[in-house]
């Protein structure tokens, strides 16, 4: 069911259709006044009075719990006629400084650690035994690893070298006369002429 509206939408002596402003003014005015009607008168308030009794003995009994037995003895014989003032406030107490946050390992020096940690392998566990006399170091067998390490690098250099040279334009069957120099000085041999002479030699 729709609710009633505020006004009529007809008047109900000439018969005559109220137009929308008019109900919304009519029905805004009847708003108001029902409004009005129900709001109630403010109360007056109530003038400050004093302190009360009950107030004021609060305020002195705080300070009076603090004493001792001695101490209120002689108040109530009068040799102490002032009431006791409360008691100092505490000093707050210093908080402990913080210790520093440690500072978190960037992305590089992680990876830094990681790679030495492969390298150099992790620390040994538990107690190390120490060798009665260090092991005296094999000069020959260090100097045959790295001749033949060496060779084996300048073999590699020259069939690298060779390659490229062959298959670039200016390759007609033979190395030019620097490119022979050069074959010669890594593979320590003069017959390298072709590009099949330096396969025979490197592989």
């Amino acid at each position: 069911m729709a609710t009633a509206t505020y006004t009529p939408t007809h008047c109900p002596d000439t018969g005559r259709k109220f137009t929308k402003a008019e109900r919304k003014a009519a029905n805004k005015a009847k708003f108001k006044a029902e409004l009005a009607a129900k709001v109630k008168p403010k109360r007056k308030p109530k003038p400050a009075t004093a302190s009360t009794p009950k107030a004021t003995q609060d305020l002195f009994r705080a300070p009076l719990m603090r004493l001792t037995k001695a101490q209120l003895v002689d108040m109530i014989l009068g040799t102490t006629e002032d009431v006791p003032a409360a008691a100092p406030k505490r000093k707050p107490k210093r908080k402990k400084a913080a210790a520093p946050k440690a500072r978190k390992a960037t992305p590089q020096e992680r990876t830094a650690d990681r790679q030495d940690r492969t390298h150099h392998g992790r620390p040994a566990v538990g107690p190390i035994t120490p060798q009665p006399e260090a092991p005296k170091a094999d000069v020959s067998h260090a100097r045959e690893v790295a001749r033949a390490t060496g060779a084996r690098n300048r073999r590699q250099r020259a069939f690298e070298l060779a390659t490229s040279w062959a298959f670039d334009g200016t390759y007609g069957g033979t190395f030019l006369p620097t490119q022979q120099a050069e074959l010669t000085r890594l593979l320590g041999s003069t017959d390298v002429s072709t590009y099949e002479d330096v396969v025979a030699i490197t592989h």
